[in-house]
């Protein structure tokens, strides 16, 4: 059993949310459902909105038992004259204040009836109000384990502890001033590389096969898929025309693009969302924001649109023929790696391939390329009622998820997120800067485009085990238990000397084995002295 009591602030808008967040944590952690969790969160949330909005102050308890999960929030404000009328949606008395900042629809009471198995509510007038919720709780089905791709050179890092304070979900260790990664929790985004400055974390097994150095004359006329951003990275003077050219001389006579697949992406997610009721629809456009959304969102699974990747799509598209491809992250080399069960994909990475093509462009800058000519894309239409949410980067797309989950991202219809900024083009494997190289690409007019479509999924997406502690939910509240018992006598400065990005960290590794001992210096060095 694990209880936990979290104080609220009546008027406090700028921490508001902070205990629904807190819980949704230990919800992860035990593995509850993602849909019964998005109950529990909708629940916690509107309780703790309408304590915020109405009360001078109040706390929210929880306590969760291995079947169900209990929650009472208690009050101290002018409590509740006609609860029938408080019930009925729409229905509020919220300040000019909370009105303006966006709450006091008149739906918290409403929403926690809907979101409760179990609902109560009494409430004394110039006394305070009591709202009492149970959930009935169930274990999330996993998929199988997952693990990255990623390799460390332990002999490169100097123990600045970057890469743990960049990790978005605190997969990153330090042992022994060597980085580890706790593949449960990795979702293969580009953070840690981004962060590191001595190049400590690279792809694992990057270049599967050699690119091969040969001739046109023996070229195996493979196709080459490759981001737009790649054609960009070679500065001012070697326009992408060039990078192309001297690609085909490598042996490459049909060039692809990734993004062919991102665009006929975007169409489908919004041919599809324009038949669904339930909003926001989340494009796959990103497979590091899937793996994010099925180890630490399992809620919102359900709103992915039924569609691959575009590596998947592209890899689709290939058929039996040989390819090449370059991987711009992590995510997307492990996708090709699973596709690839006879041999026919050869997967490399930027700087493999540049090192393959500079002797070739060495001394062609500024050569005359023979001008293409783009293809005309035929006009396509779009519902304005559509409203599609672009953002990337993880801090702004963990953001939007959270509020997604709590129902406060229902006035857009898709959400098309990147791990990256500007997309691949961000990537840290990339070089440029990706506003410039965005910005070259566009100016050499290369836009062609081919038929090219949006496979859906054979397989439906699936959550992940992600934070949780244990298969089983009893065991996994029993270590939570211990988790949070050990956590409070922790310094809580979430420091990291100790190797774990935060003391909660620290204490779950404790809890789980991952490594021995307390390993707190704050509290040795308190002994010490």
């Amino acid at each position: 059993m694990i209880t936990s009591s979290f104080p609220i602030a009546g008027g406090d808008f700028l921490t508001a949310g902070f205990a629904s967040r807190a819980l949704k944590e230990q919800l992860k952690r035990i593995g509850v459902d993602g849909q019964i969790m998005r109950r529990i969160m909708i629940a916690a949330y509107e309780a703790e909105m309408n304590v915020v909005i109405h009360a001078r102050k109040g706390n929210l308890w929880v306590k969760f038992d291995h079947d169900r999960f209990n929650m009472e929030v208690i009050d101290r404000g002018p409590g509740i004259a006609d609860l029938a009328l408080a019930l009925k949606p729409g229905y509020s008395t919220a300040s000019t204040e909370a009105r303006q900042l966006g709450f006091g629809a008149g739906m918290g009471l409403p929403n926690i009836k809907n979101a409760s198995d179990v609902f109560e509510v009494d409430s004394r007038v110039g006394k305070g109000t009591r709202v009492r919720s149970t959930i009935y709780l169930k274990t999330q089905p996993v998929g199988d384990p997952t693990g990255h791709c990623l390799s460390i050179g332990p002999e490169l890092c100097n123990g600045c502890l970057d890469c743990l304070k960049a990790c978005p979900t605190r997969a990153v260790r330090v042992w022994d001033e060597k980085p580890h990664i706790i593949s449960a929790l990795c979702i293969e985004c580009t953070a840690c590389i981004a962060a590191c400055k001595r190049d400590v974390f690279k792809i694992r097994d990057q270049v599967r096969k050699q690119v091969p150095q040969r001739s046109v004359a023996e070229a195996l006329q493979d196709t080459l898929v490759i981001p737009r951003a790649f054609l960009t990275q070679f500065g001012l003077k070697i326009p992408p025309r060039l990078v192309i050219a001297v690609l085909r001389k490598l042996g490459y006579k049909d060039i692809r693009f990734s993004e062919e697949w991102e665009e006929e992406l975007r169409w489908a997610v919004r041919r599809y969302a324009a038949e669904q009721d339930s909003y926001p629809v989340i494009s796959p456009i990103c497979p590091a924001v899937v793996n994010l959304i099925e180890s630490q969102f399992p809620a919102l699974i359900g709103q992915i649109a039924p569609f691959m990747t575009p590596i998947e799509s592209a890899i689709e598209a290939c058929g039996l023929q040989s390819a090449t491809f370059v991987a711009a992250c992590p995510s997307q080399h492990t996708l090709l790696t699973r596709a690839d069960l006879s041999g026919r994909l050869q997967i490399t990475g930027p700087a493999e391939l540049s090192a393959q093509i500079l002797p070739l462009i060495a001394g062609q800058a500024g050569s005359a390329v023979s001008e293409q000519k783009p293809i005309p894309h035929p006009p396509r239409t779009v519902n304005p009622d559509l409203v599609v949410l672009e953002a990337w980067g993880m801090e702004n797309v963990i953001d939007i998820l959270e509020k997604t989950e709590k129902g406060l991202s229902e006035d857009f219809r898709i959400l098309e997120l990147s791990a990256c900024e500007n997309g691949c083009y961000g990537t840290p494997l990339f070089k440029e800067n990706p506003f410039m190289a965005k910005n070259r690409w566009a100016a050499s007019r290369l836009g062609r485009r081919r038929q090219v479509s949006a496979a859906p999924t054979k397989n439906p997406y699936v959550a992940r085990a992600g934070m949780r502690l244990d298969q089983d939910m009893g065991k996994a509240i029993e270590k939570l238990t211990r988790i949070d018992k050990l956590t409070a006598a922790l310094p809580g400065r979430d420091c990291g000397a100790c190797g774990a990005p935060t003391c909660s960290s620290l204490a779950e590794d404790i809890v789980m084995n991952r490594r021995p001992g307390l390993g707190c210096a704050v509290l040795q060095g308190r002994e010490e002295s």
